[in-house]
């Protein structure tokens, strides 16, 4: 098969039944480490392992891009606190993650199988997250006669108005069959541009963005969504409307501390509380829907 390559920054994310761990490409990162804001989206990771690890195994691994933070579009408003994960191809105004592989082990010592596209699809999709965009499923002669520069279509993918010149990266070509890493030839070919400097300009995550109180609530409420309220459920169990609200706003805050420890440190008491009663009435409201909509 064939699939976009995404321009972003790795992320791989393990789970052994107890512990998740979050790491990029060469180290674990401490739960309050910079790295282009992945904290924003710790509970859609968590979900992700926690429902790859159901399906089958002892422990899983899944890898995938954090990418976006800019889309210099006119009618697309930039995301408060966000910069671009990588520059020079432009997907989304907002930091996102996409799936591109899901490694599921059977115990300590196995080196484990890689699961099939539909199943990296349908974790992502049970954790709110993206995938790679899949491009051809065909022979190998097929799919090496592809065309490697295409518009990327991850911006259509969030219904965003297209970019002039918005080419994809590239192309990888994978077997789309279960397969252990040893057995599992991987093929990546990238646009002849590529190497350009306009395609690494991004910046470091500044986690001392000194944010206003109207920019912190904006994400706030954007981090309330329907994978965080089932995170809560888990950690409180079958308890009352009340106990839930608590864990999900609590688990909203925490995650905006450690993303933007400056921003939080800096709020006075009344803008604090202000903070949190909002995140806690947009759950409130979120909740109320899932439950009418069952």
């Amino acid at each position: 098969m064939a699939t976009e390559k995404v321009h972003g920054a790795q992320l791989v994310i393990a789970f052994d039944g107890r512990d998740v761990s979050v790491g990029k490409r060469k180290a674990w990162l401490r739960g309050d480490e910079p790295f282009f804001g992945w904290q924003l989206l710790r509970s859609n990771l968590e979900q992700a392992v926690k429902v790859a690890l159901a399906r089958s195994g002892a422990a899983v691994r899944i890898y995938g891009e954090l990418y976006g933070g800019c889309y210099p579009h006119p009618k697309v408003a930039p995301i408060p606190g966000t910069a671009a994960v990588q520059t020079g191809i432009w997907y989304s105004p907002d930091i996102r993650f996409a799936l591109f592989d899901v490694l599921i082990h059977d115990g300590p010592d196995d080196p484990g199988i890689f699961q099939p596209y539909a199943h990296v699809a349908a974790i992502a999709a049970d954790a709110d997250l993206d995938v790679v965009p899949l491009l051809a499923r065909d022979t190998r002669s097929a799919l090496d006669a592809l065309p490697v520069r295409f518009r990327s279509r991850v911006p259509h993918m969030h219904g965003l108005p297209e970019l002039p010149n918005n080419l994809a990266e590239g192309v990888v070509l994978r077997p789309d069959t279960p397969l252990p890493p040893q057995q599992r030839p991987i093929v990546k070919t990238k646009i002849d541009e590529f190497d350009e400097q306009r395609f690494d300009q991004s910046r470091p995550w500044d986690p001392q963005a000194r944010l206003p109180l109207a920019d912190l609530r904006q994400i706030g409420q954007a981090m309330v969504n329907p994978t965080r309220l089932a995170s809560a459920r888990s950690k409180v169990g079958p308890t009352g409307l009340d106990e839930l609200l608590d864990e999900a706003t609590l688990d909203v805050l925490v995650d905006l501390s450690q993303a933007f420890p400056a921003a939080m440190a800096a709020l006075v008491d009344d803008e604090e509380a202000e903070l949190q009663a909002l995140i806690r009435r947009t759950a409130t409201t979120l909740q109320a829907n899932i439950h009418h909509n069952r």
